[in-house]
């Protein structure tokens, strides 16, 4: 199961994250694009980026020739996305209410926002509804356990000794698996047709102990494990990375060979 984002929360981590693993999230922005449209969608389609986080997707759509509207409910976040994405329109909301008319875009896109919500199928049934005939949902999320830094996180958490806190997990009648097919099921689930569903793969490089600033400032669920525990837990859990990371450490650089679940959809 995974950690929902209003469990995580976000407030006063936005310049950690944007430091941290903002660049990793990045990795899925081109793809994301692609697969609603939007790179080769021509100047003027109408862009909704749900969760947009620092702003770099806003950005990247906005490049692409797109009218983009961004939201995300923390004004933190808000506030770095207006420096990097100034044309956009901003505005402070977030799944699984927007406030936004029925059809009102070309492509709603979310980036690792689905697998942060304490409803994933009412969130995804919301993108749907914003989204124009014909129009085109794209979202990718987290494959739990199943890429390099999760395995990571999951050992440092072991030998750390460390208890996520009992919030982080979803109930299961509301959680679906994190594959390919969970993830195109829940587009489906919200009516969207030619559902396609595949990883995404790429390499980050980032400075080895990037991450774990990242998470001992309280960034995303690893952040909330790492700051609920007691000092000597999170001694050992930085310790457990130290030595954990050294193999991904090339000439002084983590390399990160990582994989994210992408799926999009046309609304019908």
């Amino acid at each position: 199961m995974q950690e929902s984002r209003e469990a995580v929360g976000w407030s006063a981590v936005a310049p950690a994250y944007a430091a941290t693993f903002a660049p990793l999230c990045g990795g899925t922005d081109d793809p994301l694009l692609a697969a609603a449209g939007i790179s080769g969608g021509g100047p003027g389609m109408r862009v909704l980026d749900v969760g947009a986080g620092t702003g770099d997707l806003a950005a990247a759509a906005l490049a692409a020739g797109a009218e983009v509207t961004a939201v995300d409910p923390d004004p933190d976040m808000l506030a770095l996305a207006r420096e990097r994405a100034p044309q956009a329109r901003l505005g402070r909301a977030g799944l699984p209410a927007l406030p936004f008319g029925d059809a009102a875009y070309d492509a709603v896109l979310a980036n690792f926002v689905v697998n942060h919500v304490r409803d994933p199928r009412a969130g995804v049934r919301e993108l749907a509804r914003v989204a124009a005939t014909r129009g085109r949902v794209a979202v990718t999320i987290w494959p739990s356990g199943q890429n390099v830094q999760s395995r990571l996180w999951a050992a440092v958490v072991e030998e750390g000794g460390a208890v996520p806190p009992p919030a982080l997990r979803l109930p299961a009648d509301r959680d679906f698996p994190r594959t390919c097919a969970g993830l195109g099921a829940l587009l489906a689930g919200a009516s969207l047709r030619d559902v396609e569903a595949h990883p995404v793969r790429w390499t980050h490089r980032t400075d080895p102990k990037a991450l774990w600033r990242g998470a001992a400032a309280g960034v995303g669920g690893i952040g909330t494990t790492v700051t609920a525990q007691p000092t000597e837990v999170r001694a050992r859990m930085e310790a457990a990375y130290d030595r954990l990371v050294v193999p991904l450490v090339r000439d002084g650089v983590l390399v990160l060979d990582t994989e994210a679940l992408l799926a999009s959809g046309t609304k019908a």
